[in-house]
């Protein structure tokens, strides 16, 4: 019996020390019908390095995986992590907290799928690697374009912030 316990208390602090190195994870996604959709795939493991993706005549595509790749990767520089997602100033206390992880130094991303939904959004599936192996897969996330940058949304940020702190709101996110 007591095998039983420990099993799922492992696979909880596995679940909580990916989180705690991403801090970015999922969020539903909203489609509109007619979208176009684009499937790539993107990894990096330099902090400021563009994401090396399947080819996409849409620049809009491969600037929405660049951020993702870019937001996710434990190198980047937290004032970089703080650009590249929505109300970034909100959340850079958390993210220097995070930098300071060592798991966060191992995580990476991939992009497989992004879906503009209208001008200013895109849905977005990702994965969250850690040493190169898969850790969070095939999550939906969102992105907004802020003032011509398309940044990881609030939305998709928060809800891994509300994993981690046991489904409440984290400092920087809206309530539910």
């Amino acid at each position: 019996m007591r095998h039983f316990v420990v099993r799922p208390a492992v696979a909880i602090c596995g679940v909580t020390a990916v989180l705690a190195a991403v801090v970015g994870c999922s969020s539903s996604s909203h489609s509109s019908a007619g979208a176009s959709t684009t499937s790539v795939a993107a990894s990096s493991s330099a902090p400021a390095a563009a994401a090396t993706a399947a080819p996409s005549s849409d620049p809009t595509v491969q600037a929405v995986t660049n951020t993702f790749v870019t937001f996710f990767n434990g190198k980047t520089p937290v004032n970089q992590k703080v650009a590249l997602v929505e109300n970034g100033s909100a959340f850079a206390p958390a993210l220097q907290a995070q930098a300071n992880s060592p798991t966060s130094a191992q995580t990476t991303a991939t992009v497989s799928n992004v879906k503009l939904t209208d001008p200013t959004h895109a849905a977005v599936t990702y994965s969250i690697l850690i040493g190169g192996s898969p850790a969070l897969p095939n999550q939906d996330g969102q992105a907004v374009n802020d003032g011509g940058q398309w940044k990881v949304a609030v939305s998709t940020f928060c809800a891994l912030m509300a994993m981690q702190s046991g489904g409440g709101a984290a400092p920087g996110c809206p309530a539910h």
